[in-house]
């Protein structure tokens, strides 16, 4: 019963390890986490050895239990007989070592994930059988053993033979093993790259291995220590000793390396947490030492339940784009399921954790033959029609809709009650009615629905107007702002003519001049940055917004201020500051670093999301659990839940926007900052803003050619300027994956697949198959590649050669001559070309993206563009849709892409219009006037009785 206990509790205690560490905080900075974990668990297993009367052995070695005595039991189960040799006294000199040395290549793997194989710790029980195999003595025969062989027969020999060797053990081992790695080695892979010149994949892979060979070596010298202790108590004291050892070494390399102290309340809660984990299961594994058997069919049932559970977890995928081998599956169950079969009778394990090896056996048995049936039938389901062309279909019913819900009001009275509806029961701001006259008569077709600018500003609204308009003018202090002021009907910014922003807010009071008279005095910090700029805690907003939707006409939740209105010209406006003139020491003093931007932007997200619970590390593998919310398979269905950032974990390693410096830093505190585009998180408050003079976007031609004139193929551009680059970005920045990723050359390794969409040659029904991505390439029409590529000019020895023959030396064609064209983030804005694009009748718009602007939630996907997953994971089956396989499939969607075209053009040029940026403006600033008033609850706009 103990045994089976403390079983329990180590298998508990690994299986939560291995599945929560992904989430933790402790990955960022690894090497002090290592460290600060040993101590912990060191400092545990000591606290636990006063307590060693309570557990089992605590008065000597299990003795008696084991059957250890000195007439022995010739037929004793293998569990038993195999107790480990005593251990030298230099083994634990090596053990310290080994687990020093197995951290160290766990940081050197990790710091090259994309590179490293999946699978391999599969092996450690088998190198375990090795060593007991080379090990384990063989015990003299008796004389009545050797007389009794002449008289039994063959048949009766084997069974005999069979129960004293160790050897029956390695079938049953093996296929548990290799029963995982298969299991293991199905998971998708995602994006991010490994360059093979200069990444050392072999390397990466050679230290793999090593890290088992440790790992079996410190499992093996562990138990031989701690079997031969003599008492509970010294059992777990010596335990202590070497954590704790171990733990200072560690230490050591933190020191050498210069990583620096974690300052985050959730990493030293992780940190604590894991320490006191890892303590349960060594505490737990060193009460099994003394059972002879108990290191093999410990790591044996660990590796059969993680492999086992995973096995059963890609089964309910089967005939997905996340499980394309069926019979890899089914291969994977059926063998650990008998491996493990014949591994609890070769190990004479009774009970697996308190069930019955027979209950055990049972349950396998019922797993599988059910997977033995379904396996066939999902594999050969198919789909009827193509995913893509039902969503199509779906989002073209659900656009009609969009457009009535957008649009429900036909008069100034339904108006008014439709703004009090969607607005917590608040009055539009005065001068709503000249909004209203000003929107119809630019005929805007978005008259009720501004969600965007109703969440923008609804945080401000538990701000007091006099601190609004107080940090209204410190952050147009800050580097890269701007400061606009409206008094009495007239519109300036304080930008000086040689100021190279001054454009944008001259193109900004342009837009205003038009309305100013009905606009009430207020200032507004507009950010010239291409980089958000509020980045204020996740608690912090939601109370402000709580307090904000329970302000109605007449309350008064919060103190006011002074006056606002006339004393904006009492004041002299501030001089602005731009980053290049800032100096440079200053600058670089300022920057923040990529990883101080991550764990800031982890405060911002609510408690219990996987951003906030800790930094995603696995980028090997593919997110499942990230995209799945917002994706049927591999295509987005619901775009605005992509954009948001708190579930998906693995973008703050698969975007630039969050490995890069922020040069002008975010501010913690929630500012009033206006902004071009933000993320989801950002505070800031989105408005029309023209692009700066240098990345002004290309315009299509006045006279489009016809769609079936311009090419059918995807183009995209890239130019990458930025003076920062490090491994992870220009292996895992999104434009970089992009090119890669869409130019592998044929010659490249045959084991970078991609899977997607292809018909059954013997039915009609369409499945998922998996292709090797080189190949598919030559079959897909892409176009991509880099016009310039900074970093390889500026650090060539880092830089993936791949790049230098992939950027186009000549100038670029012109993309509106191609029917497809990809719009993709850069590492500070989304791309200008996007609204260009969606204008053009001739052109579809592939948006990969993960900032929003202004016009974002007017826009509809699958109606107005085509949405692309900032993974790549299904951008090959979307383009395989639209334009066909060359020699294996017809196009099915050429004509929705001609449709998507011609309902983008139509819609920006009913929606997206110079006068839309208008009325989106006129009612921002009535919104806003009201906001810094002092009398913003005295009541808003009212239709009049009479």
């Amino acid at each position: 019963m103990s045994s089976q206990l403390a079983a329990l509790c180590a298998v508990t205690s690994f299986l939560w390890l291995i599945n929560s560490v992904e989430d933790h905080q402790i990955i960022e900075q690894p090497r002090l986490s290592s460290t600060l974990i040993l101590l912990i668990a060191s400092l545990t297993s000591y606290a636990t050895s006063h307590f060693s009367g309570w557990l089992p052995g605590a008065n000597g070695r299990f003795d008696d239990e084991l059957g250890l005595s000195s007439t022995g039991n010739k037929t004793r189960p293998i569990s038993q007989r195999n107790f480990p040799k005593k251990p030298r006294r230099y083994f634990v000199l090596i053990l310290i070592v080994c687990i020093i040395l197995r951290l160290e290549s766990f940081h050197r793997v990790t710091a090259d994930l994309q590179c490293s194989k999946p699978g391999l710790e599969a092996f450690l029980p088998v190198l375990i059988l090795a060593y007991q195999l080379y090990s384990s003595p063989r015990r003299p025969r008796t004389f009545d053993e050797e007389r009794d062989d002449f008289t039994r027969t063959m048949y009766e020999a084997i069974p005999d033979f069979l129960a004293r060797s160790l050897y029956i053990l390695v079938p049953s081992t093996l296929l548990i093993s290799f029963g995982a790695y298969l299991a293991l080695i199905s998971e998708p892979r995602s994006t991010l790259f490994c360059s093979p010149q200069h990444d050392w994949a072999r390397f990466v892979v050679l230290v793999q291995w090593a890290g088992v060979v440790l790992d079996a070596a410190i499992v093996i010298i562990a138990w031989r220590i701690l079997a031969w202790a003599r008492t509970t108590k010294s059992r777990l004291r010596t335990l202590a000793g070497i954590l704790l050892v171990s733990g200072l070494g560690a230490g050591i390399f933190w020191g050498l390396s210069g990583d620096g102290v974690g300052s985050n309340t959730l990493f030293w809660f992780d940190v604590v947490i894991d320490g006191l984990t890892l303590a349960t299961l060594l505490v737990s594994s060193s009460l099994l030492a003394p059972e002879g058997g108990a290191v093999l069919g410990f790591a044996g049932v660990v590796t059969f339940i993680t492999g086992f559970l995973i096995s059963v977890q890609r089964v309910w995928t089967l005939g997905s784009w996340e499980n394309v081998s069926g019979w890899q599956t089914w291969g994977a169950v059926v063998g650990m399921s008998a491996g493990f079969t014949f591994f609890l009778h070769a190990t004479d394990i009774k009970k697996v954790m308190f069930i019955h090896r027979a209950f055990v056996i049972m349950a396998l048995m019922a797993v599988v033959i059910a997977v033995s049936i379904f396996t066939p039938i999902k594999m050969s389901k198919g789909m009827d029609s193509h995913p893509l062309g039902n969503l199509i279909y779906d989002s073209r019913v659900e656009s009609d809709r969009w457009l009535i819900h957008a649009s429900y009001s036909d008069s100034l009275p339904s108006a008014v009650r439709e703004y009090g509806e969607r607005h917590y029961g608040r009055d539009p701001p005065k001068g709503f009615d000249r909004w209203w006259e000003f929107a119809k008569q630019k005929k805007s077709p978005i008259i009720d629905h501004f969600k965007q600018m109703g969440g923008d500003i609804l945080p401000f609204w538990g701000v007091p107007p006099a601190k609004l308009r107080e940090d209204t003018r410190k952050a147009a202090r800050e580097i890269d702002m701007a400061l606009l002021q409206i008094q009495n009907g007239t519109a300036r910014h304080n930008l000086p003519t040689e100021n190279p922003y001054q454009t944008i807010m001259d193109e900004l009071v342009d837009l205003i001049k038009d309305f100013v008279e009905h606009l009430p005095d207020l200032e507004m910090a507009i950010n010239l940055n291409e980089r958000p700029r509020v980045l204020a805690p996740w608690d912090q907003i939601q109370q402000l917004a709580a307090a904000g939707m329970k302000r109605k006409k007449g309350s008064s939740l919060l103190p006011g201020g002074s006056s606002g209105g006339s004393e904006y010209g009492n004041k002299d406006m501030p001089k602005p500051r731009l980053t290049e003139a800032v100096d440079k020491d200053e600058l670089l003093k300022n920057t923040m670093s990529p990883k101080a931007l991550r764990e800031l932007t982890s405060l911002s997200c609510p408690t219990g999301t996987k951003v906030k619970s800790g930094v995603h590390w696995d980028i090997r593998d593919f997110c499942s659990s990230c995209a799945k919310p917002q994706s049927n398979g591999q295509f987005l269905t619901n775009f605005g839940l992509s954009l948001e950032l708190c579930h998906q974990s693995d973008l703050m390693r698969l975007h630039s926007f969050y490995m890069t410096p922020a040069e002008a830093p975010p501010t913690t505190s929630l500012l009033p900052i206006f902004s071009r585009s933000k993320t989801d998180n950002y505070a800031d408050i989105l408005l029309p803003l023209s692009h700066p003079p240098q990345t002004s976007p290309l315009t299509p031609p006045k006279t489009p050619q016809p769609w079936s004139k311009n090419h059918q193929k995807l183009y995209y551009r890239g130019s990458i300027s930025r003076p920062y680059s490090d491994k992870p970005l220009l292996r895992g920045g999104q434009e970089e994956r992009l090119v890669h990723l869409t130019n592998l050359p044929p010659s490249s390794p045959s084991t970078t697949t991609t899977r997607l969409i292809l018909p059954n040659q013997s039915r009609s029904r369409a499945h998922y198959r998996s292709v090797s991505t080189p190949h598919l390439n030559t079959l897909l029409p892409f176009d991509t590649a880099f016009t310039s590529y900074s970093p390889c000019q500026q650090t060539p020895s880092s830089c993936p050669l791949d790049f230098h023959h992939l950027t186009s030396s000549s100038s670029p064609p012109d993309p509106f001559s191609s029917q497809y064209i990809l719009t993709l983030d850069s590492s500070t804005s989304p791309s200008p070309l996007f609204l260009p694009t969606l204008s053009s009748p001739s052109n579809v718009p592939f948006l990969s993206t993960i900032f929003k602007e202004w016009y974002t939630d007017r826009v509809l996907p699958w109606v107005h563009f085509v949405p692309v997953d900032i993974r790549f994971h299904g951008l090959h089956s979307t383009l395989a849709y639209f334009t066909g396989i060359q020699g294996q499939t017809k196009e099915h969607g050429s004509t929705d892409g001609k449709w998507i075209a011609e309902q983008g053009a139509k819609w920006a040029a009913r929606a997206l219009r110079r006068e839309d940026r208008q009325v989106y403006l006129f009612r921002l600033l009535l919104e806003w006037g009201r906001l810094v008033d002092d009398g913003r609850d005295e009541g808003g706009f009212k239709i009049s009785s009479s």
